[in-house]
């Protein structure tokens, strides 16, 4: 009794069954459909055309994979995209003060997640006790990793007068957000709050810079 196989759904025969040239011709477009790896050198490549294109070839003198484009090799790209952002706003902020800025904008080509890793640089004069929440953004929406207060510092005061920016810190921030294929951005949403110590205050923020990169986080 015929069958089919378990991979390419090739049509299998016993001699029960006639000669039919639909069941060879479909057994063939099957297999030219799935053609696998070309096993060669790179000094052997074979020479395809655009009827070729989205092979692959396997290099035993260099274990390299290449893919054919239909015009000429290129190697798979197995690292995920990443994104650099970077933005340096020198602005100076008082209690209860919110900001944002976007970094980068990019487009996206697969569904995934966005995992963001920033460094947030601020300044804070030494006459004042200053609360400083950082949060990265994912299309204009916060997105921290872990509780709510992940990314924050709390500057206690250190001097009683005189003046400057006497303290710089650097903190570092991560988020993650869903995002499917299209255009996306991702940003910072920094803020201060009002302390117990003193209701004024003055901070500078300084500079923000960092990457996206697409990840698989919903894979299990």
């Amino acid at each position: 009794m015929s069958g089919t196989t378990p991979r390419l759904g090739l049509k299998t025969f016993d001699q029960s069954d006639p000669f039919l040239r639909g069941d060879f011709n479909d057994n063939s477009s099957r297999m030219d459909a799935y053609p696998g790896a070309f096993i060669c050198t790179s000094a052997s490549r074979p020479a395809w055309g655009p009827a070729q294109s989205g092979m692959r070839i396997y290099e035993t003198d260099t274990r390299r994979e290449m893919v054919w484009t239909g015009t000429a090799w290129r190697e798979p790209l197995p690292a995920p995209p990443l994104w650099p952002g970077y933005v340096q706003p020198e602005i100076s902020m008082g209690h209860d003060t919110h900001v944002y800025y976007k970094l980068a904008t990019f487009n996206v080509n697969r569904p995934g997640a966005l995992y963001v890793d920033m460094s947030v640089t601020f300044q804070v004069q030494s006459l004042y006790t200053m609360n400083a929440h950082m949060r990265p953004q994912v299309d204009g929406n916060d997105c921290s990793l872990g509780s709510g207060t992940a990314s924050f510092m709390r500057v206690p005061q250190t001097n009683t007068s005189g003046t400057g920016w006497s303290r710089q810190w650097t903190v570092p921030v991560q988020g993650l957000r869903a995002v499917g294929v299209g255009s996306h951005n991702f940003g910072l949403h920094f803020f201060t709050t009002p302390t117990s110590v003193t209701k004024q205050g003055s901070l500078r923020l300084v500079s923000a810079r960092g990457v996206a990169q697409l990840v698989n986080s919903s894979d299990t």
